[in-house]
């Protein structure tokens, strides 16, 4: 086999790789690798997903297979089995599905799209040699039943409207809040907070967090890829993410571009009839490299959602629970000789009425209001205006050259959303400051910037990759509002300060991290990680000295915690269908700036900041095994199973402090927030996927439990649940596929059991608990016209009916106070160009 080949560069080119390879055992160059496509070896690789085929492929070739996972998401191949070359296996497992390899160092192989202008892969058996930038797949631990992919496939026929809608379906994944977009939130495996559920936007934190209101407001429409990564296992983020992280990736030209174009147009409409929402978005994008050696690609898209109030289960409508949301993104990037720069900007803005709370069901008008105030001035004493605008940004390097020890990586991103809300001006009416007073605003902005490599190399007879880096992350809260009641009292500033529980402050956070994937065998791999996080965190004083007063134990200045995350790894290919998982690490999370800086009044017992908070820890493992049938009921049929088992023990626990029995005795100001009692979380999560030519089917299921040392209330006393625990659920989708047609239909099916392990029956623990919630099962169907050749090729169609019942129904996390749409038909329609 032949292969083209560039005069070879120096490393020390690059002035950033002195610093990182320092620290590593210098490998062989890639000469190698020309008697690694002649070896012959044995390959039993069975038919289905790509993506496991990759994977199987690494581990029985001893080779190390890097790739945007974006390439291999959705795609399938057919069996690879005997006794071949290295080239023969990869060109027969790449046949059809648009990508090519090239060897980047003795054991390194990349994959890339076809490019327009090349030969398919393997054509005189050459390797092309096209310069990307790519993401590394197939190590550390990829495909875990732990992690879950949605890809561009599943969210166009998904027509979610927000992340948490679009991520429910997930085994271990719930949606919290209502109806409203603005008031959406996710929880993971019982973690519900924020800082549990880690979110990333092209690397991006969005780290928003204001009481009663959402946590990310990134349209659906926008991205091409989510990861979800449940459990805190990885050495790779860090402080913070219990529950889990979320990643997402927006859309880029070459994921839009029709095969063999260079420039392209795609436009998009969509409706929906439980809140009459109308959507429409259009982008037009490009690729090339106009006959110079640096290609180009670049990518503009506008999305626009507006809907009515939302029509739930039974046919009450929600007053105030209309949305309308503007999206603008661009994404573009060069490539020249190794090196790419990309960079993407996502802007998303709303505005409209409704309640101040946004996380709640219907306004509740009661009749004593309404007769007082009439309908219509009742109503606007429950609304706020509120504008939200939400950005995201982020610039990232990266580097590859001809060695198995650089693959450099540099991210510098700027996020931030901001929320303001004004109440109406009414004669006689004075808005609670507990809801925000007469007007308020929470800004939330999040810097971060990282530098890693992955490095490929032998040590002590082992097989190494190793992925090290740097990062540093800075967090700033700006709050204030107008407190009309008091706007003639020096002890509240005259009506303008912050408010008690959202205080102003910033996070300064620096972190290292090292992970090594060290394959014992080929079919054995362990993975040790450890990672140090020290962050410090300063207030900002309250500017009304009700709230800023020594005496009540207000201290608004500096503290800083740190700790080290260690973390294990292992994987163990039982066969070429079976591979088994485990992984453990002792995740740290520092309290945030409510939990240290939140204060009360100097008339409580509980008033003073809570500076002396410790790091809450949780010592956490994932189980897992997955298993691939194939000819089961078929012949060409594939089915795709995993099992993860989770446990989580969390030390240390910050909560507030409230409850009699906890303020029992107590003298003197005392910190509003404290560390608590232990608490466990622990369940399973089942995955099934069944493929064939014409039927496929998935099944999820998600079970969990847990318990907390005493309660929330009174942390002296008897053990209760813990509160945030999701029913058993169940997420079943039987469907069919006409493939002359590029047809499919399908029925889906949400079953959820009762909820009753609650704390809100266990003593005192109904005050600060989540009622209990009944059983209940919802029905859809759906039916995705995407034709492939032909006048239609670029067409998508996408209808469903959901809750085809029209059943009426409370999930647990919405608190008892929201029910769900009722039916609903959604259709979309789009074309590329």
């Amino acid at each position: 086999m032949t292969r083209k080949t560039r005069p070879a560069r120096r490393w020390m080119r690059s002035p950033l790789l002195s610093l990182l390879l320092g620290s590593v055992v210098l490998a062989s160059l890639p000469e190698g690798a020309w008697a690694q496509q002649a070896d012959t070896i044995s390959i039993d690789l069975p038919a289905g997903s790509f993506a496991a085929s990759l994977s199987r492929f690494a581990s029985q070739s001893g080779l190390q297979v890097v790739f945007d996972a974006s390439l291999a998401s959705g795609k399938s191949s057919g069996r690879v089995s005997g006794s071949m070359t290295v080239g023969e296996a990869l060109q027969k497992l790449l046949a059809g599905t648009g990508l090519t390899y090239r060897f980047v160092g003795e054991r390194t192989v990349k994959l890339e799209k076809v490019s327009a202008d090349a030969p398919a892969s393997g054509t005189d058996d050459e390797t092309l040699l096209s310069r990307v930038t790519v993401e590394a797949g197939g190590v550390f631990n990829s495909g875990a039943p732990s992690v879950a992919e949605i890809g561009a496939a599943q969210i166009e026929a998904a027509q979610s409207n927000s992340l948490p809608q679009l991520l429910q379906k997930t085994p271990g994944v719930s949606a919290t809040g209502g109806v409203r977009l603005q008031g959406q939130s996710l929880s993971i495996r019982g973690f519900t907070r924020q800082s549990d559920v880690r979110i990333l936007l092209d690397g991006a934190p969005k780290n928003f967090e204001r009481y009663d209101q959402g946590t990310v407001f990134v349209d659906p429409e926008l991205l091409k890829r989510v990861e979800i990564q449940k459990g805190a296992t990885s050495v790779r983020y860090g402080n913070g993410g219990f529950g889990g992280t979320v990643i997402m990736e927006s859309k880029t030209a070459e994921d839009m571009l029709l095969e063999g174009r260079s420039f392209g147009a795609w436009v998009k409409t969509g409706y929906q009839t439980a809140n009459h929402q109308r959507l429409g978005s259009a982008a037009i994008y490009g690729k090339s490299d106009f006959g110079g050696p640096v290609t180009y690609d670049g990518l503009a898209s506008v999305i626009w959602r507006k809907s009515g109030n939302m029509r739930v289960g039974g046919g009450q409508v929600y007053e105030a629970s209309s949305d309308r949301l503007t999206s603008f993104s661009a994404n573009g990037g060069l490539e020249v000789d190794g090196h790419e720069l990309r960079a993407s900007v996502i802007y998303g803005r709303s505005s409209d009425y409704g309640p101040p709370a946004a996380n709640r069901g219907d306004l509740d008008l009661t009749a004593y209001s309404i007769s007082r105030y009439g309908y219509e001035l009742a109503r606007l004493r429950a609304l706020a205006l509120r504008e939200m605008e939400d950005f995201s940004s982020s610039l990232k390097y990266g580097y590859t050259g001809d060695s198995d020890l650089v693959n450099v990586k540099a991210m510098l991103s700027v996020s931030s959303t901001d929320l303001h809300m004004t109440r109406p001006t009414i004669a006689g009416f004075t808005p609670s400051a507990s809801l925000g007073g007469q007007e308020d605003d929470a800004k939330y902005t999040d810097v971060k910037f990282e530098l890693e490599n992955t490095s490929n190399f032998d040590l002590g007879g082992f097989s190494h990759v190793a992925n090290y880096g740097v990062q540093y992350m800075h967090h700033d809260r700006d709050t204030w509002m107008y407190d009309i009641a008091n706007r003639n009292s020096a002890q509240y500033n005259y009506g303008r300060y912050t408010s008690w529980i959202m205080p102003q402050g910033k996070q300064d956070t620096l972190a290292a991290f090292i992970r090594d994937e060290i394959a014992l065998t080929a079919d054995f791999k362990v993975t040790p990680g450890l990672r140090f996080d020290y962050v410090r965190s300063q207030g900002v004083p309250n500017a009304a000295p009700r709230y800023n007063n020594p005496a009540a134990g207000h201290d608004y200045s500096a503290v800083s915690h740190s700790g080290a995350t260690p973390a294990l790894s292992l994987r163990w290919e039982a066969t070429p269908e079976t591979t088994l998982f485990a992984d453990w690490a002792y995740a740290m999370r520092v309290p945030v700036i409510d939990e240290l800086y939140s204060s009360q009044s100097a008339s409580t017992t509980a008033s003073g900041t809570s500076r002396n908070l410790e790091v809450e820890r949780d010592n956490n493992f994932n189980i897992g095994i997955s298993h691939q049938f194939d000819g089961l009921l078929a012949e060409e049929d594939t089915v795709k199973t995993s099992l993860a088992l989770f446990y989580n023990h969390v030390t240390n626990p910050v909560t507030r402090r409230f409850g009699s029995a906890n303020l029992a005795n107590v003298t003197g100001p005392v910190p509003f927030y404290w560390n608590t009692p232990s608490y466990k979380i622990y369940g399973a999560d089942l995955s099934v996927n069944y493929d064939s030519e014409t039927i496929f089917s998935t099944l999820g299921l998600s079970w969990m439990n847990g318990s907390r040392n005493g309660a929330i209330n009174d942390v002296r006393g008897p053990d209760t649940y813990f509160q945030d625990l999701a029913p058993f659920t169940g997420n079943v989708q039987l469907g069919y596929k006409f493939a002359d047609w590029d047809l499919a239909i399908s029925w889906t099916g949400l079953f959820v059991s009762a909820q009753n392990r609650t704390p809100y029956n266990q003593g005192t623990g109904y005050f600060y608990a989540r009622p209990e919630s009944k059983g209940y099962a919802v029905h859809g169907i759906s039916v995705d016209w995407t034709p492939k050749e032909g006048s239609l090729a670029g067409i998508e169609v996408h209808a469903a009916i959901d809750n085809l019942f029209d059943k009426y129904y409370e999930p647990y996390l919405s608190d008892g106070i929201a029910a769900m749409p009722g039916r609903n038909f959604k259709v979309s329609i789009s074309r590329k160009f």
